[in-house]
């Protein structure tokens, strides 16, 4: 097959991938309880760039994918050795830990590229979902099609997402993109508040001619950012946090959570409980007798009988990594973060925005292994695969 044709049919897939994605991965995910799909799509990236590494006949590009596959498995053995929970539950949790970074490193590897046509059906498509999901809004104050109201206002914001990945810069692309974030409004979620002022902030501060370094100049701007979203979230903040941990006999599953990653960081210094042991899905499936440990076992939500809480959000996780995970995650969203300066500004503005969403739902939500997650952390990936680009449109 010629190069020319091999490119475009690599293209074509990855669209019709996407597009697969997002209306099944996202939208309809929940209320057609596709359970598995995500993993699914993981699974597809991960064979597409290999095929795409073999085609290319250039290993190296498979480097980054490695190193992290290769930190996975050292806590994967790692936790075995330390029987952190059944084998079960840590191959599980495995599977659901590595699962974004292999979203977004694939995708670095398959490197596609969309034509305008194709940006332009996917824009249609956002406004129509931009519709629906507003007319769900009015119509389901209760969030049955989605479940919850978390999941809801994800879906905005993985619409906007796309729509802005989709569009440039001029005012009235913005104005769509903040039109169809702003619709996430409805699931009354105060993270939700939080990560539109950080969107209206940023985009504003682009738009006026500002740039986004990591400096200590955006630090400041990124500082009174922070300060417009805990103003906006700040009734949840206390009621979650603050009287959740001064009511000690009925403390509240998320600052319980809190707490004892704070104990278990230390206890387990510095490579954490293992997989499958705390915060995450695998070790409220099959129940982590680590809970019972540090005496948590019989808070509501937390309990054998009742988990529900358990990966309620998803920094508290992170004990399972211990110090030395913490950090290579923190060190994962800094690179990220220095090498902005090769993108285009539009995606310069989508990294930030990305980065400061996930640094928002990790407080109250374990997002960054959910199937909204993966979709975003892949858009992420794809305006790093533009940098080479030179935009169709100016600012």
């Amino acid at each position: 097959m010629h190069l020319s044709q091999v490119v475009c049919s690599k293209n074509n897939l990855f669209f019709v991938f996407l597009l697969v994605g997002y209306l099944f991965g996202v939208i309809f995910y929940d209320s057609l309880n596709l359970t598995y799909l995500d993993e699914l799509m993981a699974l597809f990236l991960t064979l597409f760039a290999g095929i795409v590494a073999w085609e290319r006949k250039s290993w190296k590009v498979l480097r980054p994918l490695g190193i992290v596959c290769a930190i996975f498995l050292f806590y994967t053995v790692y936790s075995l050795l330390i029987h952190s929970n059944k084998p079960q539950a840590i191959l599980t949790d495995l599977l659901i830990q590595l699962k974004p970074f292999l979203g977004f490193y694939c995708t670095l590897v398959i490197a596609p590229r969309f034509s305008d046509r194709q940006k332009r059906f996917l824009s249609i498509l956002c406004l129509l979902i931009g519709g629906l999901l507003l007319i769900i809004g009015l119509i389901d104050p209760y969030h049955h099609f989605f479940g919850h109201p978390s999941r809801f206002a994800t879906a905005a914001i993985a619409t906007a997402s796309l729509f802005l990945y989709c569009n440039s810069l001029k005012w009235v692309d913005l104005a769509c993109f903040v039109a169809i974030f702003s619709i996430g409004f409805f699931s009354t979620r105060a993270k939700f508040y939080g990560s539109w002022a950080v969107a209206v902030c940023l985009v504003t501060y682009i738009k006026l001619g500002g740039i986004l370094r990591l400096n200590w100049k955006t630090m400041l701007v990124c500082g009174v950012v922070g300060v417009a979203a805990i103003v906006l979230a700040w009734e949840k903040i206390v009621l979650y946090y603050v009287d959740g941990m001064m009511n000690s006999r009925e403390m509240w599953s998320r600052p319980a959570m809190m707490l004892t990653s704070g104990r278990i960081f230390y206890d387990y210094f510095p490579l954490g409980s293992g997989l499958g042991s705390f915060g995450s899905y695998a070790s409220a499936k099959y129940y982590s007798g680590i809970y019972a440990d540090y005496g948590i076992d019989q808070l509501w939500g937390l309990s054998k009988q009742y988990p529900e809480f358990i990966c309620d959000a998803y920094y508290p996780g992170l004990a399972q990594f211990g110090v030395v995970g913490a950090g290579l995650y923190a060190y994962f969203w800094i690179l990220i973060l220095r090498s902005t300066h090769v993108l285009p500004v539009k995606q310069q503005l989508f990294v930030w925005l990305v980065c400061a969403f996930f640094l928002i739902e990790g407080v109250a939500d374990a997002t960054f292994t959910h199937n909204r997650g993966l979709f975003i952390l892949i858009l992420l990936a794809l305006c790093y695969n533009q940098k080479h680009e030179i935009e169709a449109r100016n600012i």
